[in-house]
């Protein structure tokens, strides 16, 4: 389901707001575009939530031009005047985690896939914002068996990013122009996660480990004749 409002630039103000629902569902064991599985003998043991289901994605950009300042006077004008503010806001919904064993339990040939047990713990942690996983949730399967934990149940963190730009122009002679931009990527320096520890084997299991990149600020100015 797609959802889309735009308005056309009118009275110095556009914007456009998009919004997606969606469900993405495989029965590989996780990773798309690949042969794998858990159970070869039961290939709907896999059937669940790909790795590139994202159910919620929104993404808004808005530009407003100030206006010129005349009546208040030329100073106000050449510094407070013709302004233009940009923005972007994203949120990307959480995606799947890849969590497995790696370890035969199952006994097949090959034990690419294989997930834990599910032991009903609750699956995420509060509190610490680096810690995401509950070790206590998950459970190696006994021999012969198949983990309880169903494809696609385990879930990443969610990412939001607002980006943020403001330009000023002044007009000289009419063949130049000269333009100054304030460009801040990542505005408010939020942490977006996208790297986890999922070995269950190691102590930092479920861990917060990797993330994208913190707020950037660039300056520039430009000439043009």
């Amino acid at each position: 389901m797609q959802l889309w409002l735009n308005r056309r630039f009118t009275d110095r103000l556009a914007f456009q707001v998009a919004y997606t629902w969606g469900h993405s569902i495989s029965d590989v064991a996780l990773t798309s575009f690949t042969n794998t599985t858990s159970d070869p003998f039961n290939f709907k043991s896999d059937r669940g939530d790909a790795d590139l289901d994202r159910r919620h994605t929104f993404v808004s950009n808005l530009v407003y031009a100030l206006p010129s300042f005349r009546s208040w006077g030329k100073p106000a004008q050449f510094i407070l005047g013709d302004w233009q503010l940009n923005g972007i806001a994203s949120y990307f919904g959480a995606t799947p985690i890849e969590l497995v064993t790696n370890v035969n339990r199952l006994g097949t040939a090959s034990s690419v896939g294989q997930r834990p047990n599910y032991t009903g713990a609750p699956l995420y942690l509060t509190g610490d914002p680096t810690k995401h996983l509950n070790p206590l949730a998950f459970a190696v399967p006994a021999p012969g068996q198949i983990g309880t934990l169903g494809k696609g149940a385990v879930r990443g963190k969610a990412i939001t990013n607002v980006d943020f730009s403001m330009a000023k122009n002044w007009r000289f002679k009419e063949r130049y122009g000269f333009q100054f931009r304030a460009e801040f990527f990542n505005l408010f320096n939020h942490p977006n996660f996208v790297g986890f520890d999922t070995a269950l084997d190691s102590g930092g299991f479920g861990t917060l480990n990797t993330a994208q990149s913190s707020r950037e600020i660039q300056l520039g100015i430009k000439f043009t004749f």
